[in-house]
This record gives structure tokens, C-alpha cells and sequence, in this order.
């Protein structure tokens, strides 16, 4: 049975739903402060969804100093994937080019992980300027709903692949994050997590969660600002070696 949260999650979903469905090709909201202490960061949503799951995180990434936040749009039901795919790889880079940052961080739930996964795999450029890849019960194992699933993103869903080309090559430089929620009935955790070792992926489970709820949970919200103020700390030579042993062990 359904909690509360999860049927308010179900409730939002079904909300947002037509305007997701009126989507034409891909479109990209930039939310630019006067103040951009940090890296830019850029968010890409699920299956069926809209930018409005990154409400809350993007008030908490404000509030600590990322003031540089853009959300790629996409009709998942609709669009192309190599489409949806390069727009990430362009609003990344042009990102980091306004802003004036070496390098960006990536965030994407569900299948929006995967797009970030393709999306590092086909642009060498985009690959050297990530400093974080977060994937938020992303199905990188599979999912075996997507074969019900409408769309050409189906068959990235159901394998848990990049469509166009195999990934033969992940870059070093880049951190990766896979959180996974222990209720989740849609990408189980097993599916959730990021265990090939070609990514030395950190695992973050967030229990008492579902697929739809995840993204909004306080714990998850506070323990990514965390991991990606972590990763530009430890991604500055500058950074005094104390600071960055200090983050390491809290």
C-alpha cells in the first residue's frame, strides 16, 4: 500500500503530466544568482516527469551558495534521446562558460541519470569539465516496467545502456554518486545502484523512500549539497589538505 507521501508524490506526477506531455523537443530554464560562489549545476529529470521534481534541491543548492542552476526539459515520451542528450552536452558546456567555473556538476533522477551517463560516454568536452555525476534511482541495471513503456526511451530504461554506443571509456576525472531508495517498486535499489567499477561510484542508499518521493527528502537533499561542496573541495589544489580530510571523514 501506497504512503501518504508517496500518494501526494503520485498526486504532483499527475499534475505536471500534460504540460510534460505538451513538451515539443527539448528546453532548458536557467536559474542564474547574483552570487555564484560554486560550480554551476545542471539537473535532469525522469520518465514522465517535469523540472518541478527539483523544486526543493534547488532552494537548498541556493541557500548554499550554487547559484548557477539550470533544468533540461524534455518530453520523455516524445523526444529523441540523442537529442535530449546534446542538449545536456551544450547547456553543460555553455554553463561553465557563463559562469566562469572549470567544471560543472550533473544531477539526474531516474532515467535522467542515464541521459547523464550517455551524455559523458559521446562528449569528451563535457566529460573533462564534470566534476560530479549524480544519478538518483536511476535504472542502470534496467527496469522491467520500461518494456511497458511508451517512447523511444524505452530501450535505454529496460537495458540500463547508452543507445548509440556502448560505454568503453568512463573519464577519471569525474565523481560519481548513485543514490537508491530501499521502497522504491519501480528501479530497485539493486538496479539503482552503480557497481560497475569503471566508475568507482559512491552508493548512498536513503531508506523509507519510494521512486516518486526520493527527490524531495530532506536527508537525500542535505546529503547531496554535502557531496557536491565535497567534490569541488576536493577538486581544488588550493584547498588546504586538512579541509579536504576533514569533509572526507564527516
Amino acid at each position: 500500500m501506497l504512503t501518504l507521501q508517496e500518494l501526494r508524490a503520485v498526486g504532483r506526477a499527475a499534475v505536471n503530466l500534460p504540460h510534460t506531455l505538451r513538451l515539443r523537443g527539448c528546453q532548458s530554464i536557467s536559474y542564474v544568482a547574483r552570487r555564484n560562489a560554486r560550480y554551476p549545476v545542471l539537473l535532469v529529470h525522469g520518465y514522465a516527469a517535469s523540472d518541478s521534481v527539483w523544486t526543493p534541491l534547488r532552494r537548498a543548492l541556493g541557500v548554499a551558495g550554487f547559484g548557477h542552476i539550470v533544468s533540461v526539459s524534455y518530453n520523455s515520451l516524445a523526444a529523441d534521446p540523442v537529442a535530449v542528450t546534446a542538449e545536456l552536452t551544450d547547456q553543460g558546456l555553455r554553463a561553465a562558460a557563463a559562469a566562469g567555473a572549470p567544471r560543472v556538476h550533473l544531477v539526474g533522477h531516474s532515467l535522467g541519470g542515464l541521459i547523464i551517463r550517455c551524455a559523458l560516454a559521446s562528449s569528451a568536452p563535457l566529460s573533462s569539465r564534470t566534476a560530479s555525476a549524480v544519478t538518483i534511482a536511476s535504472p542502470h541495471r534496467g527496469a522491467w516496467l520500461a518494456r511497458l513503456a511508451p517512447g523511444r526511451f524505452a530501450p535505454l530504461m529496460h537495458r540500463g545502456g547508452c543507445p548509440a554506443r556502448p560505454e568503453t571509456d568512463v573519464p577519471a576525472p569525474t565523481r560519481w554518486l548513485a543514490y537508491y531508495a530501499d521502497r522504491d517498486r519501480v528501479v530497485p535499489p539493486a538496479s539503482a545502484r552503480l557497481d560497475d567499477p569503471r566508475y568507482a561510484a559512491v552508493n548512498l542508499p536513503i531508506p523509507g523512500c519510494g521512486h516518486l518521493t526520493v527527490c524531495r527528502d530532506a536527508r537525500l537533499i542535505g546529503s547531496l549539497v554535502r557531496e557536491l561542496i565535497r567534490t569541488e573541495t576536493l577538486d581544488d589544489p588550493a584547498a588546504p589538505v586538512g579541509a579536504a580530510r576533514e569533509l572526507m571523514a564527516a
